[in-house]
């Protein structure tokens, strides 16, 4: 009889284990919850009075939430739960903070977008942070094409967070490079060339320092071939609309 207690009381055991971890496991989401509130409260309102009263108020809202093992962020919650007032400030400190929380709190910001997600979306949101680094780079240095990089941001960040890929949408770099292609699978004629102009000087540049190995000089001309065929007859060239 003894002998059949044990597993029971094992079993009771892990269960009870289990549930701690799970109860551990929303604290601390929820405290993460807090802690990126309130830094981009303190970026937007830089320590006034009327910031900390939105922090408490956030806070408090946060403590008493009850979705917090299953949501992912407020906007998308079921039960909006802050007054008329407090929403209208805390979506203009989402708007000015979040941009600025990628270059400021990054970590916090991947911290955020993958909590109660599957962590394999990390490879994702890291190709998507890296496509962005990348991209802003090719966009200032003659050197670097910046067009696929920005792809591959906006594809990790399609995959990862909702979020994030709606303020991607929404910078310069997407809307000058790929906002046109992604939107109808074309570039305009002005694009193209800037992209081609790009890809050449940046294949002329690894042509020149292989100049004594010639093979890779044939690959890297065969590879300079491919993107100028690809670029005039497998992306179709939009037509600017004529000024008024």
């Amino acid at each position: 009889m003894n002998g059949k207690l044990k597993p029971q009381t094992g079993s009771r055991r892990t269960g009870l284990e289990t549930e701690d971890r799970q109860r551990q496991a929303v604290e601390e989401k929820r405290q993460l919850e807090k802690d990126t509130v309130s830094t981009m409260i303190d970026i937007r309102y830089k320590g006034s009075a009327e910031g900390e009263a939105l922090k408490a108020y956030a806070c408090a809202r946060i403590d008493k939430c009850p979705f917090m093992a299953e949501k992912t962020f407020c906007s998308q919650c079921r039960v909006h739960c802050y007054s008329p007032e407090q929403r209208q400030q805390i979506r203009e400190v989402m708007k000015y903070s979040g941009p600025r929380m990628l270059f400021r709190k990054p970590g916090m910001v991947i911290r955020h977008a993958l909590a109660g997600k599957d962590p394999r979306k990390l490879l994702y949101l890291c190709l998507g942070f890296v496509g962005l680094g990348l991209g802003a780079i090719g966009a200032i240095l003659p050197l670097l094409p910046a067009f696929p990089f920005l792809l591959m941001a906006a594809w990790g960040f399609g995959k990862s967070s909702d979020r994030l890929n709606s303020w991607f949408c929404g910078t310069r770099l997407y809307r000058e490079n790929l906002e046109d292609w992604v939107r109808e699978r074309g570039m305009t004629r002005k694009a193209k060339i800037r992209v081609m102009c790009v890809i050449t000087a940046t294949m002329l540049f690894g042509f020149v320092m292989m100049g004594r190995v010639p093979w890779a000089q044939a690959i890297l001309l065969m590879v300079w071939i491919g993107h100028v065929v690809y670029f005039l007859r497998g992306i179709r060239t939009l037509k600017v609309p004529a000024a008024d």
